[in-house]
């Protein structure tokens, strides 16, 4: 990565207003001269000021203005930022917001993202970002400002910030606030670094128009009856039901049917307990499993014959980012192994960790055969975002959900679009959670121009 210029901002109250004094590093570097005219852009504010050159500035690269302006712009003194410059125009930061739903407790006010966040405002501000976090119903559209949250030495402190540059979506579910606020920071040219929220449904009909990847879809439907869920279980004796809007495996179904059974089984996770059961007829299947599926619309997909740690699922987490070159690559992946008697491998569900290289070495002995699975999985991976992007629209990260079957087989089972690290941290990767972090910020500063 190049390396960042960034500038220290200085309060000078002898400064008039309109007068934006450069340290002569500064002013050479911004391509600047004494008495110019420009627009300083912090965000979405903007401010005209006269340039002066201090030719004999002995501290280099600063930037110094009058308190109260640098106040009103909501910057601090003796504050680094980064700077991008185009002709008379300069802009501080980027101005980057971390959109996400709040709580009530003051110690954690982003719930079970709230040390998450804590890290991207920490990267951001180490990459000269003006970073914040907060939630979409509190921006004011009146005044253009956003009441929201940084983290510093005293903890969790509430403030007023400018309308960002880029906004970092992390809230959950989808709602018509959500999408009315979304749509009018964007009517005033904020962007957002992943798209609103795509289904598994959807998910799956754009991955398999693509040729490339359409030997890697295990066999999905839309459920629209009973019937059509028959007809899948006779073909393969087990299948599984996932919401299409579903996420961390929740109210997912398991459904087994032995091909000279007239009995169904079906086991399924709620609330974080697993509950099973046997069904003598369909209507009665229907009947049993409308508490859990109630009118939610449903997929129906053959089972997977993953990998097994112990008698528990695997599967793969793979997390696909772009970084300031606003290029797809591969961050980082884990295997997620279920818990004892669970039918998903989430993390949330009780799963665990383990590194995919000790996964693989345990169930293929050649060790070519495990270097074609992961140049296989990196393929899968990259061209689904790429293949996601393209219909849903631009987008900075995604979690790709990877199966392995017993005979080295790939799989695609999902996409995220508001991926978790968690099981970076189970498997003691620090740095390569670090490395998910601070990629947001680095492809935020490539969306705003920097």
């Amino acid at each position: 990565m190049n390396k960042i210029y960034m500038l220290v901002t200085k309060a000078n109250h002898r400064l008039d207003n309109n007068i934006l004094q450069l340290s002569k590093d500064c002013a050479l570097y911004l391509r600047v001269q004494n008495r110019q005219n420009v627009q300083l852009y912090v965000g979405k504010q903007c401010k005209v000021f006269k340039i002066l050159v201090r030719k004999s500035d002995k501290s280099s690269k600063s930037m110094s203005m009058n308190p109260e302006v640098l106040k009103r712009l909501h910057l601090r003194s003796n504050w680094k930022y980064g700077v991008s410059a185009d002709k008379d125009i300069i802009c501080l930061g980027p101005v980057v917001g971390i959109m996400a739903d709040t709580t009530r407790n003051s110690n954690k006010p982003f719930g079970a993202q709230t040390y998450f966040i804590k890290q991207l405002l920490t990267a951001g501000r180490n990459l000269g970002e003006i970073s914040f976090a907060f939630d979409p119903s509190h921006v004011n559209w009146e005044k253009e400002t956003i009441t929201g949250y940084n983290y510093g030495k005293n903890g969790w402190v509430k403030a007023i910030f400018p309308i960002p540059d880029v906004v970092y979506p992390r809230a959950k579910g989808v709602s018509s606030s959500k999408i009315s606020v979304r749509r009018r920071l964007e009517e005033m040219g904020v962007v957002f670094l992943n798209p609103v929220f795509v289904g598994k449904w959807q998910t799956y009909r754009i991955i398999s128009q693509n040729p490339a990847l359409a030997p890697y879809i295990p066999d999905t439907r839309l459920i629209k009856n009973f019937d059509q869920l028959d007809k899948m279980i006779s073909k393969y004796q087990a299948v599984y039901l996932k919401p299409v809007s579903g996420s961390q495996g929740r109210n997912i179904i398991k459904v087994v049917k032995g091909k000279n059974s007239s009995v169904y089984q079906y086991q399924y996770q709620y609330n974080g307990k697993t509950y099973s059961g046997t069904a003598s007829s369909l209507s009665k299947l229907k009947s049993y499993l409308k508490k859990v599926m109630r009118n939610r619309p449903y997929i129906i997909q053959k089972q997977i014959n993953l990998l097994r740690l112990n008698g528990n699922l695997i599967d793969v987490r793979v997390l696909v980012q772009k970084d300031h070159s606003g290029i797809w690559g591969v961050t980082g992946m884990a295997c997620r192994v279920g818990r004892q008697g669970s039918i998903t491998s989430n993390i949330c569900s009780g799963g665990k960790g383990q590194k995919v290289e000790t996964i693989l070495k345990n169930h293929f002995s050649s060790s070519e055969k495990i270097r074609e699975i992961l140049e296989e999985i990196d393929f899968l991976v990259i061209e689904s975002a790429r293949t996601l992007e393209e219909s849903i629209g631009q987008s900075g990260e995604m979690g790709v959900d990877v199966g392995i079957d017993k005979n080295g087989k790939i799989w695609f089972i999902e996409t995220n679009i508001r991926p978790g690290r968690q099981v970076f941290d189970l498997i003691g990767e620090k740095e390569l959670r670090k490395r998910s972090v601070e990629k947001p910020l680095l492809y935020s500063r490539y969306l705003a121009g920097f």
